[in-house]
Order: structure tokens, then C-alpha cells, then sequence
């Protein structure tokens, strides 16, 4: 069986309770707003299901992005304990890439950390990215990295407030390797250079996190919406707000537009000040803070990469 977005509450009340059972996730990747059609302006999102008499027995779903139609990713590739065995979620995933395929995808992502799944979805032409459990699929047979590197050649980029269309489009950012170790430390988002992304569809729910607590994020996106950069303010307790932001190589020069729509956004929301934390480590972020205002004040939390503890500087901005 298939279903496009929106789904019917009816089979939504069906869906979670399987995948929670099967992946005890509390907190989904995708919430039920976004089955219900929430996003629908934004993405694109087809349920594949299998049943075995009138009990659920195998789910895949698909979220194919309507700004970048070439890329998409899969989630809630899911199996009953009961039918195991018998390639029933090999059939639904097979079934979900040769539509994408015909819908002129190119790049489709996932992450798992089962390296049983890994070999199924291996065998289906998904590869793992370096430093990542995460897997790319891309559909004209080159790899990752090659498929990569093409993706993000051009210039120039716009920053706008992130929306749901940059849902599937900050994936390959994320993935890609940068020199920066701690890319965004609202997020906890690292270079895969120095620690293993186990993320691939939650990484848009990190940052929404940060709007869902009174912050907001910034995207920069080039003509064609492919996410080239993000910033982030998240409000602290004393009511200043902690920004942060990254870019691809190839788009350094759009980092300073993102640092002043984070700072900016934080002037307009909150009483404080707003400071960045910068790993000890990430020397030429500091000085591009500092090109900007930034001053060093300290001592900020230590980051967490790749099973080490890294010190990090707190730099403060200074007031206009």
C-alpha cells in the first residue's frame, strides 16, 4: 500500500504506536502535525506499508524535498518481529527508490546505526558517509563524496529565517566534512572530520529546538534552495542568547550575514547580551568572531567530540 501526505488520523493512531514499540523513540524525527500535512508547501512525503491480514507488518516513508525535488531522505523503515525474514522491508525501501528515481531524484539519505539494516540497505545501493552513520544513496551510481563536491559547486547565497523547506537540504551540509570542529554549539553539531554524526532526519528537529525555546535559526540558501549555511540564536536563563554559525568552504563569505541575522534576532528578542562558545581548538572561528566585535570573556562549557573532552572560549559581543 501506498499514502502521500496527508495521512488520516486513523492510520496515524496505527503508525506510532508500531514504530514506538520497534524503536522506542519518544521523541520522533517526524512529528504527526508533519503527517498530517503540516509541511506540505515544503516537502513531499509518501508512506509505503505492508500488512499480513489486517495487522501492520512493514512501514518505509520518504520525505522528498520540494525545493531541492533532487534530494530526500528515509525514515520509519520498520519490520513486526512477527515477519522478519521475509524481505518485506527490502521490497518497501526498493519500492520507495525506483519512485524517487522516476521523480528525478538523485541523492537519498538515511541513518542507521544496525549494521544488519546497513547490509540490507547496502545491497539497495546505499553508501556510508565518512565519520557519519549515515548512508547516501546516489541514484546515478557515483559516490558520496564525488556526488558531493558537484553538489555544492556555484556562488552566492541569500539568509532568510530557516523554514521546513530546509528540512532535507541541511543534510549534505551537516554531512559534509569542514575544518571547524564544533560547527553550531546550540546544536551539538560537529564536523564529521572529528566526530561520528549518528543524525540524518533528526538533524532538522535539533534545530527547530532551538525556535521551540524561544531562539531561531538562519539558513543561507543559493537561487536553486540548496543550504549552503546556518546560523543559530538560542536564548539562555539570564535572557541573553548564545549564537553560533557555520558555512560550507565554498561559502565563507555568507558566514558574516549569518552571525548578524543571529545577532540581530537576539537585539530585537531577549534583554541580555548574546556571546558565542568557540572550541579552544577552532582558532580561525575565533578570529572570525572577533573580526566581527567578538571578545574573548572566559571560559564557556566544554564540548563533547569523538570521546574527548575539548575546552572551549566564551566571546561576548560587544554592544553597538
Amino acid at each position: 500500500m501506498r499514502y502521500e501526505v496527508p495521512i488520516s488520523e486513523e492510520l496515524i493512531d496505527e503508525l506510532f504506536p508500531f514504530w514506538a514499540s520497534i524503536f522506542e523513540e519518544v521523541l520522533p524525527d517526524i512529528s504527526r502535525e508533519v503527517f498530517l500535512g503540516a509541511e506540505e508547501s515544503y516537502n513531499g512525503g509518501t508512506l509505503y506499508l505492508r500488512r499480513e491480514g489486517e495487522r501492520l507488518a512493514s512501514t518505509c516513508f520518504t520525505m522528498q524535498s520540494k525545493v531541492v525535488p533532487s534530494l530526500a531522505g528515509l525514515s520509519d523503515v520498520a519490520t513486526d518481529t512477527q515477519f522478519r525474514g521475509r524481505g518485506l522491508a527490502t521490497e518497501l525501501c526498493s519500492w520507495a527508490v525506483e519512485e524517487f528515481r522516476a521523480a528525478g531524484g538523485e541523492a537519498f539519505f538515511l541513518g542507521t546505526v544496525n549494521p544488519a539494516a546497513a547490509r540490507v540497505y547496502h545491497r539497495l545501493g546505499w553508501r556510508k558517509l565518512a565519520g557519519a552513520n549515515v548512508m547516501a544513496n546516489i541514484l546515478s551510481g557515483e559516490s558520496p563524496e564525488a556526488y558531493l563536491v558537484d553538489y555544492f559547486s556555484g556562488e552566492g547565497a541569500t539568509v532568510e529565517e530557516a523554514s521546513p523547506a530546509d528540512r532535507i537540504p541541511i543534510i549534505p551540509l551537516i554531512l559534509c566534512p569542514h575544518d571547524w570542529q564544533v560547527l553550531d554549539g546550540n546544536t551539538s553539531v560537529c564536523s564529521t572530520r572529528y566526530a561520528t554524526q549518528n543524525s540524518c532526519m533528526g538533524l532538522f528537529v535539533r534545530f527547530e529546538r532551538v525556535r521551540l525555546s524561544g531562539g531561531t535559526w538562519f539558513a543561507a540558501r543559493t537561487a536553486e534552495g540548496k543550504v549552503v549555511g546556518l546560523s543559530t540564536a538560542r536564548r539562555d536563563e539570564p535572557g541573553g542568547f548564545q549564537i553560533d554559525a557555520f558555512t560550507h568552504a565554498r561559502f565563507g563569505e555568507v558566514w558574516e550575514e549569518l552571525v548578524d541575522a543571529a545577532v540581530g534576532a537576539s537585539r530585537e528578542r531577549g534583554e541580555g547580551g548574546c556571546y558565542a562558545v568557540v572550541s579552544v581548538e577552532d582558532e580561525e572561528k575565533q578570529s572570525w568572531f572577533e573580526a566581527l566585535g567578538f571578545r574573548r570573556a572566559g571560559s564557556g562549557a566544554e564540548f563533547e567530540l569523538g570521546g574527548r573532552r575539548v575546552a572551549s572560549v566564551r566571546m561576548e559581543k560587544k554592544s553597538a
